[in-house]
């Protein structure tokens, strides 16, 4: 079980969280963003499970001061914010961060033993949320397929392939559009015609525009269209 994560911090421990982060494979980053209208974009398009909202006074750029207003503002295009985890330099702003609802506070640098505590503290609360299958209807026949048995979908006209670990395709009589938005997080779509399971790539070959699956076995392409799929790919993997 994976949950997704938007980083939005620009001050100088942000390559310290990244790496600390890197540690706990449950935890998929989907976006890092270093300015405050970014960070609202990604969380509006992703809807990321946490968010690490950095409020701090050690900046790169003072012009790009990020600040709790951003919660506001979600709040207006949000019916549910994300878990919000509140990074800063000092334990002042604390007080102020719990006031508005936010559900962790880590100081700057990052500790890894308190990060650790808030990850799991999070996972025990929100496993049970998350359902592991998805039903398949076709001509009265179901089948229900465990998402981490799915390798990737192949659009096939008004219908979906599902092409599984174990050799066996499953079709559907529904577009490849209406599953992306039934999928977990950890499906990406990186071309009109296909969403892969990042948790079987294998290797991504940016001149050639492929990217590999299941132990080098499948070979799909991607397209320019969905670059910042790949992009995301890359930087978990990496």
């Amino acid at each position: 079980m994976q949950f997704s994560y938007v980083i939005i911090d620009n001050s100088n421990f942000l390559e310290l969280l990244i790496d600390s982060i890197k540690e706990f494979d449950e935890f998929l980053c989907v976006a890092v963003c270093k300015t405050r209208n970014e960070g609202i974009d990604k969380v509006l398009k992703h809807k990321p499970n946490i968010v690490f909202l950095s409020i701090n006074n050690s900046i790169i750029n003072s012009s790009e001061s990020i600040s709790f207003s951003l919660l506001s503002e979600l709040h207006e295009f949000m019916d549910e914010l994300p878990t919000i985890i509140v990074l800063s330099d000092t334990k002042e702003d604390a007080f102020e961060a719990y006031q508005r609802g936010v559900s962790g506070y880590l100081l700057n640098p990052i500790d890894r033993f308190e990060l650790r505590k808030c990850l799991m503290r999070y996972q025990k609360k929100h496993k049970q949320l998350f359902n592991e299958t998805i039903s398949i209807k076709s001509n009265g026949d179901y089948n229900f397929l465990r998402f981490n048995e799915i390798i990737y979908l192949k659009a096939d006209n008004n219908t979906t392939d599902f092409y599984l670990k174990s050799g066996k395709i499953v079709s559907a009589f529904k577009t490849l559009k209406h599953f992306e938005k039934l999928l977990p997080f950890y499906f990406f779509r990186i071309h009109h015609g296909y969403i892969i399971n990042i948790n079987y790539v294998n290797r991504i070959n940016l001149r050639k525009n492929s990217c590999y699956l299941f132990d080098n076995n499948l070979v799909l392409p991607f397209s320019r269209t969905y670059k910042e799929s790949i992009d995301t790919i890359i930087l978990r993997i990496s």
